[in-house]
């Protein structure tokens, strides 16, 4: 089904897609057997919220279907935000998802590589950038039959080294930075971020567990790191940092 097809509603699901509930007050179309939203998209939009709770200008590198940018398009009201995507069949869910949740004046998709300049030629810079590069390099795992879900997970146009660079291109000064890492991604992350790292976290399933999330915060300008760690489950309940989180995207 395409939009030349008369019948086609871009609002609605097509045949190989999902309408679902992002938050309380969010709808997403996704594809059923594509790249799909996760805890990863909440983990990314909560932490980048808490770190620039002001910013007025966001940018969401590799933003997909824009599931992180409507999230934090509710969390920080007075935020226009941008997002960048360079594979053209998310770029077109994202489109259809900010217009069918009423975020067009302040969600921007935009088709194109993070790493080509003329994506963001004339903008002004911003004051939070984030984004969750993929993490698996090229020949490293099983590349995906769906292109959609191989984007998304293997570094088919580079990986976070290419995102850090981007970010502090267009970052404004005393600007924040926040970018999500795989597990095993820790070294390459606090590399890519160099003294512009504030905290980073460890995002744990459950206690004593190896970390399945990295999240850095950074700067423009060096300063002290920290490190921490956050536990996603308590027992059979999201613990109390994690569901605090959730809260404020308006998730629960």
């Amino acid at each position: 089904m395409t939009d030349l097809d008369p019948t086609f509603d871009p609002l609605q699901p097509a045949a190989d897609e999902t309408l679902d509930r992002l938050s309380n007050t969010l709808r997403i179309l996704q594809r059923r057997r594509g790249h799909r939203a996760t805890s990863d998209d909440v983990l990314l939009a909560g932490f980048a919220a808490d770190a620039c709770p002001s910013a007025r200008r966001v940018l969401d590198l590799g933003t997909g279907k824009a599931t992180v940018a409507m999230l934090l398009a509710r969390r920080l009201p007075d935020a226009s935000i941008v997002g960048v995507e360079a594979f053209a069949q998310s770029h077109a869910l994202a489109l259809r998802n900010v217009a069918l949740n009423g975020l067009a004046d302040r969600v921007d998709p935009r088709l194109g590589d993070l790493r080509d300049p003329a994506v963001l030629a004339g903008d002004a810079p911003f004051d939070l950038i984030c984004g969750a590069p993929p993490f698996m390099r090229m020949g490293s795992g099983v590349l995906p039959s769906d292109p959609q879900r191989a984007a998304g997970r293997f570094e088919i146009r580079g990986g976070v080294e290419g995102y850090a660079e981007t970010a502090f291109r267009h970052l404004a000064p005393g600007g924040t930075v926040v970018l999500l890492m795989d597990g095993h991604g820790r070294d390459r992350l606090v590399a890519s971020l160099g003294a512009g790292l504030r905290c980073l976290t460890a995002v744990v399933p459950r206690a004593g567990q190896p970390p399945t999330y990295w999240i850095a915060v950074a700067s423009s300008t060096p300063g002290d790191r920290t490190e921490r760690q956050m536990i996603m489950r308590d027992g059979d309940a999201w613990s109390a940092e994690y569901a605090a989180r959730r809260a404020t995207l308006d998730l629960d």
